[in-house]
């Protein structure tokens, strides 16, 4: 009777410690959520957003206006895009949530250095979604 209550407890011991090991890997930081059809299904660049549509598109921009980037994607919902501006080499990152399957959002940069620029939208795993170029010159604007 020992020898069958000792392995009763073995068993027992042994079946709480995987329960334990299981819980434990659960519990660790998930990895980052990318919807695996994650897409840019349209982005355009214009002088303002309302009502959820880009207004002004544009691909020239007048110094220190106000240049946004708007966006349409699919497959979602997943982790946070990444919104990179960059101007030679200076670079600016702006962090927008993909809250649905299509989703509408929007960034903005107020472009105070003149010349070429470059935006990309980046998944959480750093991969390039879409990019997009624009001009800022002249003089400054609205």
């Amino acid at each position: 009777m020992k020898r069958l209550s000792a392995a009763i407890l073995a068993l027992l011991a042994a079946t709480l410690l995987a329960s334990a090991s299981v819980l434990a890997q659960e519990s660790m930081a998930k990895p980052a959520k990318v919807a695996p059809g994650l897409a840019v299904t349209d982005a355009k660049l214009g002088t303002d957003v309302q009502n959820k549509t880009i207004v002004g598109e544009a691909t020239e921009f007048s110094l220190n206006q106000k240049v946004y980037l708007w966006l349409e994607l699919t497959g979602g919902p997943a982790d946070d895009i990444t919104v990179t501006w960059k101007n030679g080499d200076k670079s600016y990152e702006t962090k927008l949530k993909v809250g649905g399957p299509t989703y509408h959002t929007w960034a903005y940069k107020t472009a105070a250095i003149a010349g070429a620029w470059t935006v990309s939208v980046s998944d959480a795993s750093g991969n390039v979604l879409k990019e997009l170029n624009f001009k800022a010159s002249g003089k400054a604007g609205m």
